[in-house]
């Protein structure tokens, strides 16, 4: 008998895989097939660019931890992509962000967006930097230096390769651009993902999203950052199996290990 996750999660719209993507779909990564031993994270940290979001993993979560991270999160995006395409606003930006949210919490996340404009002490900030400083604020410090070499990892990646044509497809339009870092851990059996949302209204764009500077004057840029605990028992006891049968391929190819170099 099916229950009121599983239906969700049946009724749960995701767009076709996008062209650029297929190309990394022949890769299987952990549990890509289903029933097979998801290997422990062990004690090192590690970290996913997972379509547009970057989430860095402490070494304190188990394989089934990380890959319920990365489904749930995943899902979200993609559906979002399905319920507001028209990413061309900064309006739209946050659309869908609610979107994201609202599928995060049918999926057993405990959470919400609510935004505030970001403030600097001084101008000439990288993005990058902004993003890093606002996490600070919810993360450890040992996550926020992870979710850093995150970043700092994306930027070696080529810039004309299909992952980064993906990640900027994801991120950003020619006037609006948002983007998700998170760190997960857990504690006590308890999984928790620090968030650091963000919204952006610029008039001009730029190559990337991450890697420009920030002036007032070029960008207004709209934060939140919060902590989502997950409701890890509500998430297996139905959706967790149709998500992983809907979503194999999907995973396969947006979900992309990130060589955090240590």
């Amino acid at each position: 008998m099916a229950t009121e996750s599983d239906q969700y999660v049946m009724s749960l719209q995701i767009p076709d895989i996008e062209p650029d993507a297929r190309v990394f779909g022949t890769r299987l990564r952990r549990g890509m097939v289903l029933g097979a031993p998801l290997p422990g994270a062990g004690d090192k940290p590690s970290a996913a660019l997972i379509k547009g979001q970057v989430t860095a993993f402490l070494g304190n979560l188990s394989g089934q931890d990380r890959q319920d991270v990365e489904y749930t999160t995943l899902a979200a995006q993609l559906n979002s992509d399905v319920v507001v395409p028209d990413n061309q606003s900064f309006e739209n930006m946050q659309a869908w962000f609610s979107n994201y949210s609202k599928v995060m919490s049918n999926l057993g996340w405990v959470m919400s967006f609510s935004w505030e404009k970001y403030k600097a002490d001084s101008q000439g900030l990288s993005v990058d930097a902004v993003i890093i400083q606002v996490l600070e604020a919810v993360a450890s410090q040992n996550g926020a230096a992870i979710a850093k070499a995150a970043i700092d990892a994306i930027g070696k990646l080529p810039r004309d390769g299909n992952r980064i044509r993906l990640f900027n497809n994801s991120t950003m339009s020619d006037q609006a651009g948002k983007f998700l870092i998170g760190v997960a851990s857990k504690e006590k059996e308890s999984i928790s993902l620090a968030f650091g949302a963000f919204a952006l209204d610029y008039r001009t764009r730029d190559t990337t999203v991450l890697w420009f500077n920030w002036k007032s004057s070029d960008v207004a840029i709209y934060k939140d950052q919060k902590v989502a605990t997950f409701n890890q028992d509500y998430y297996a006891g139905g959706a967790r199996a149709k998500l992983e049968q809907k979503m194999r391929d999907h995973v396969a190819a947006y979900v992309e290990d990130l060589d955090l170099g240590f």
